[in-house]
């Protein structure tokens, strides 16, 4: 009897350890581009989109930055020298750096799950994965309508 007990629950324990293992099929990406962007601009002025291409089924490409406000004079994060200078002496990277890592991460991997955190950018990274997982859903739905999404989530 305690064999048969000990068999029993052994066998449901395995059952439950290899079904967590199994992940769900995910659908496949829709060429397209898709385009997920803040409702407005974060407390020093900038706000963060996200352009994702799909061709073949896979990522080609992704555009990455922060459009500035007016007080930033409407230029992107990436190519504003100041704030690159400024951001480069405090936390050791400035945005053309860390938004090429990104992209580039998610481009080779082709999952926002595998996308390291950067160092110096960690609130960027977090927006960049948050925003490459939303575009992704909407590619794999093949719904090419821009998603805004709220600055304070």
């Amino acid at each position: 009897m305690k064999k048969t007990l000990f068999s029993i629950t052994l066998l449901t324990l395995l059952t439950l350890l290899f079904s967590a293992c199994v992940s769900e099929p995910t659908a496949p990406l829709q060429n397209g581009s898709y385009s997920v962007t803040f409702d407005d601009f974060d407390s020093t002025g900038w706000k963060a989109y996200l352009i994702l291409h799909v061709n073949d089924q896979k990522i080609e490409n992704v555009e990455y930055d922060y459009i500035g406000s007016t007080a930033n004079g409407g230029r992107l994060k990436s190519e504003d020298s100041s704030y690159a200078e400024a951001m480069l002496s405090v936390a050791g990277t400035k945005p053309e750096l860390y938004i090429r890592q990104l992209v580039d991460s998610l481009v080779t991997h082709q999952d926002p799950d595998k996308i390291e955190v950067v160092s110096g950018a960690t609130t960027s990274t977090k927006d960049f994965i948050r925003f490459a997982k939303l575009a992704i859903e909407a590619a794999q739905k093949g719904d090419t309508s821009p998603i805004t999404v709220s600055q304070n989530e």
